[in-house]
């Protein structure tokens, strides 16, 4: 992705024996796209990148300066707390003195990886100023250090579906799985923001060996469905017992929307993320089921919202600010 800024900017540097001018041509861009995360019996190992997205801009200024707008903008820090600036102190060290402008377009209700996306946002800012120091895989393995789970970081990073591992190093290791185009997702938004760290708090500290074997049966077939598109398999893959049963409380009428969307022709129905957003898998009827949530919605007078996402293969894009160094002759 190619960003221009045609408002070039222009500013004169002087030594002592030469003058010389900086030619802006164009600020710094990265776009993010959104993440939805475990996919059922993935926890904390899938994630999937959908079509809505994060943008973030940059430009030299004086001291940090913060604008948000979008999605759940009111609630974004505004000062160094916020992730942007968290994930680039992680590289440049300190607080960088930026002026900032967060155009945020994924759901602020939890569970489409919009902290993921802030981090991989400001990490390849600091990246792109530091004279891209850092690989691909270092990027992943520091985004994963600060989000403390890889699942949403990986796939806004590299896009597509990522399957992720952590390595006897600690170190994580992944691969990504292109997306074909028939997959889409019936995605259902209430009103409630979900916590990770609440969401967490819900789980058991072990679980059964029955319960992991479960697991494990069921996201590799996920996989293998989503892998060879072999769809149809995904009705039975989407079935958890690590997260769901506990999560699911945080949810207003989560059995309801369920059987609104398997009745609709969904394939599966669970969780996006942490929660509260949910994801519908589909192949047909994706319209009819956004449709029939939207319908539930306005027949109980829900503050809710139903939206149709798709998978994005491509990861984060950045527009690399560039300057033009131009001397303009001797003279102090």
């Amino acid at each position: 992705m190619k960003i221009k800024d045609d408002s070039a900017q222009t500013s004169v540097v002087k030594s002592p024996s030469r003058r010389y001018i900086l030619v802006k041509e164009f600020n710094l861009k990265v776009v993010v796209p959104a993440s939805t995360s475990n996919l059922g019996p993935g926890f904390d190992t899938l994630g999937l990148a959908v079509n809505r997205y994060m943008v973030i801009e940059s430009d030299p200024a004086d001291s940090l300066h913060i604008e948000v707008s979008g999605e759940g903008s009111a609630g974004i820090p505004k000062d160094e707390n916020n992730l942007v600036v968290v994930a680039m102190k992680k590289i440049l060290g300190e607080v960088p003195r930026l002026s900032i402008r967060i155009d945020n377009g994924i759901p602020e209700c939890g569970g489409f990886g919009a902290s993921g996306a802030a981090i991989i946002g400001g990490l390849l800012l600091a990246n792109e100023m530091s004279g891209k120091k850092f690989a691909d895989t270092d990027i992943y393995n520091l985004a994963i250090e600060l989000e403390g789970h890889p699942d949403n970081v990986s796939a806004a990073l590299y896009g597509g579906m990522i399957v992720n591992a952590r390595n006897g190093d600690g170190k994580y290791s992944h691969i990504k799985i292109d997306i074909g185009e028939k997959l889409k997702f019936a995605v259902l938004l209430p009103d409630n923001k979900i916590e990770t760290e609440t969401a967490r708090k819900l789980l058991p500290s072990s679980i059964t060996l029955k319960e992991a074997v479960t697991n494990v049966q069921h996201s590799s077939l996920l996989v293998a469905a989503i892998s060879t598109g072999n769809y149809e398999l995904i009705r039975y893959a989407v079935r958890d017992e690590i997260h769901e049963k506990h999560r699911k409380k945080l949810i207003p009428h989560f059995e309801l929307f369920n059987k609104v969307a398997l009745e609709g022709g969904a394939l599966a129905f669970t969780i996006s993320g942490a929660g509260s957003a949910c994801i519908a898998f589909c192949t047909d009827h994706c319209e009819g089921v956004v449709d029939a949530f939207a319908g539930m919605i306005r027949g109980m007078n829900l503050n809710w919202r139903a939206e149709m996402m798709e998978p994005v293969n491509k990861g984060a894009e950045v527009a690399s600010g560039k300057f033009k160094t131009v001397g303009l002759g001797g003279g102090k």
